[in-house]
């Protein structure tokens, strides 16, 4: 593919994404729905005029690199703090079932104990992007419901993060059929060192915040361009993927964690939402739409021929069990019955971090083409139906709130 070939290929994409996630939008949904729907349209499962190509899939690595960066930088770790021990607990409690289902329901159709690892983890996901842009809709972004959502979906995005790290390590020493105790071991150490490295980097930024801003004013005001700290953001966000890289992990496993760590304690508030919303802007405006659309465009609607019973179980999976395993979070920490299901039904939503995380599977070799439309559809469908199931709870939850008031 030559250069104008390529940026035909990205003005066509990138068209199609843009208009079909207004689209979707303005119908109350997620605008990542109608790019993706975008890629499909155009791609080789429709009408073919985009097909998939080698400049493509590397323009898809850099647009994961800023997606998983801002997933990072979207999620605010001092929320865990406000909710306390109950984001925690719906946490684990939604992210543990929905994943033993996955993996038991995956070994019988896939038979892959690795591939079914990540179907079940596929399962475990929730996206930030989706619960808050319900959240914002109905004006509950900053109540109880709203906070501990959010908090929970933060530990379920850091947690299966971790997991996928192991997942990954597993699948490139244990084979794919049988998961030896030596290369669980090499995955838990290589994973631990990193995980360590992080949490040391995360102390000293945490440490330095008081004098650091203030030396890196100087910097600021002697640079003649307000870009300089989101050159700082992209330099440390590659240094640390590399460093993810070299410890036997895929390098956007580092790119999440540094966004995770960027903190407006390092460089001052101001700094920080400057920083904040370039990034922003870059991936929103080309990188987010583009990367969907090139997923869309990859997918296979005639692979799924043979594999429906085995995505309608799936998709009903996902929806029942994560929803149980939120409203048993919920319950354990005296939440009624409407605002659990509320509370719930908003975890189902596998959006931008299912679609992540199935990309770096098929770049790994994890997954199949038949496997990879399956998870995408997972992602697509389950996305598409978190807004129906969770606003009438959360209408219920702010009629019956009115009522008392």
């Amino acid at each position: 593919m030559d250069v104008e070939q390529l940026f035909i290929s990205i003005v066509i994409l990138l068209a199609g994404a843009r208009l079909f996630g207004e689209l979707f939008r303005r119908i109350n949904q997620p605008p990542l729905g109608g790019e993706l729907l975008a890629g499909i349209i155009l791609g080789p499962t429709l009408f073919g005029i985009v097909r998939p190509s080698e400049i493509l899939e590397m323009l898809s690595n850099l647009a994961i690199f800023f997606v998983l960066l801002f997933i990072g930088l979207e999620m605010d770790i001092r929320q865990i703090k406000r909710t306390g021990k109950s984001a925690i607990v719906i946490s684990l409690i939604s992210l543990t079932i929905p994943f033993l289902a996955g993996y038991e329901i995956s070994m019988l159709f896939v038979g892959n104990v690795v591939q079914s690892l990540f179907m079940g983890l596929l399962l475990s996901v929730t996206s930030v992007p989706v619960s808050a842009m319900i959240l914002v809709e109905l004006g509950i972004l900053k109540s109880k419901i709203g906070t501990t959502v959010l908090s929970a979906a933060v530990v379920d995005d850091i947690i299966s993060l971790v997991i996928l790290a192991v997942i990954l390590q597993i699948s490139q020493t244990g084979g794919s059929h049988m998961i030896s105790i030596n290369s669980l071991g090499v995955s838990g150490l290589k994973i631990t060192i990193f995980l360590a490295g992080i949490a040391l980097l995360a102390y000293i930024v945490h440490k330095i915040n008081i004098w650091f801003p203030q030396r890196l004013e100087w910097f600021f005001v002697k640079a003649k361009t307000r870009e300089a700290i989101f050159g700082i953001l992209i330099i440390c966000a590659i240094t640390i993927s590399l460093l993810a890289q070299s410890a036997g992990l895929h390098f956007i496993i580092g790119t999440f964690f540094a966004g995770l760590i960027f903190s407006e304690k390092l460089l001052g508030k101001d700094r920080a939402d400057h920083a904040y919303g370039i990034a922003s802007g870059i991936t929103f405006g080309f990188f987010a739409p583009l990367f969907f659309a090139i997923i869309g465009m990859k997918f296979s609607g005639q692979s799924l021929a043979n594999s429906v019973p085995y995505l309608i179980i799936m998709v009903a999976a996902a929806m029942f069990t994560k929803t149980l395993g939120g409203y048993l979070g919920a319950r354990i920490f005296k939440y009624n019955n409407i605002e659990s299901l509320a509370l719930s039904s908003l975890l189902n939503g596998r959006g931008t971090v299912g679609l992540a995380i199935t990309v770096l599977a098929v770049t790994m070799g994890l997954l199949d083409i038949t496997l990879y439309s399956v998870a995408v559809s997972i992602c697509f469908i389950t996305t598409m139906l978190t807004p129906l199931l969770a606003k009438p709870f959360l209408r219920r939850v702010q009629l019956i709130r009115a009522e008392n008031e």
